[in-house]
């Protein structure tokens, strides 16, 4: 007889402890926050941008909550780490986390936790499970396009192009800081996050589907729930 994971039965109590569907959505909401904190500790360094496990949570967030509550997930996330809570890479906390040199990564997290549930979860819904994963993969473009611009501003400001003018030419990209930020802050870190993070993030969700699918239904958890 196979069991339930003990997380599975958490996060299935907390679901039926509470009446409404906003309730339970809140509930789930906050749990997320902290799932994506858990995950920024799984990391290592890949040039000056560490490298996290937390595409998983921001994307299993926006699959598992409507595209409000995926963000609102996101934005307690962010604010928890901004009041000094160890849940960055690294036990990290405070404002020169959230407005330092990777801060444009965190920034993207609501909208891609937000582009996840309206993209990828109704295919999820509906088990196509590969097209799930190749919108979760779509759903990450904003934490890239922000972290990448951000990194190259702040380098800019703080005249630490050097680094980059070295790695632009040991990449043979010429003197292109803005090519080496783009395979320094967003290439290196796509077939990882879209193989692993993204994937694990789908398979998660579907299990969690299969297992509390009567209560997800009627929370509003699946492809009709309101935005």
């Amino acid at each position: 007889m196979r069991t339930v994971p003990s997380q599975i039965r958490a996060l299935e109590g907390c679901c039926k402890a509470n009446k409404g569907p906003l309730a339970r959505e809140a509930v789930l909401a906050s749990m997320m926050a902290v799932v994506t904190g858990l995950s920024a500790q799984l990391y290592i360094y890949l040039g000056p941008v560490p490298y996290t496990m937390q595409n998983f949570g921001v994307i299993l967030s926006g699959l598992l909550l409507s595209p409000r509550y995926a963000l609102l997930s996101q934005l307690l996330y962010l604010t928890l780490v901004a009041a000094g809570a160890p849940l960055a890479a690294g036990m990290r906390g405070g404002l020169p986390v959230v407005a330092g040199p990777t801060a444009g990564y965190l920034w993207g997290f609501p909208l891609a936790s937000a582009l996840a549930s309206m993209l990828a979860r109704p295919h999820l819904a509906e088990k196509r499970l590969a097209r799930a994963w190749l919108m979760c993969i779509v759903a990450s473009a904003p934490i890239y396009a922000l972290g990448a611009a951000w990194l190259r501003l702040w380098l800019q400001a703080l005249g630490s192009l050097e680094g980059l003018y070295a790695l632009a030419s040991a990449l043979g990209v010429g003197q292109s800081p803005d090519v080496a930020v783009l395979v320094a802050g967003v290439l290196v870190f796509l077939p990882q996050d879209a193989l692993m993070d993204d994937a694990l993030a789908v398979l998660a969700a579907a299990k969690a589907y299969k297992l509390i699918g009567a209560g997800i239904a009627s929370s509003g958890f699946n492809r009709a729930a309101a935005p």
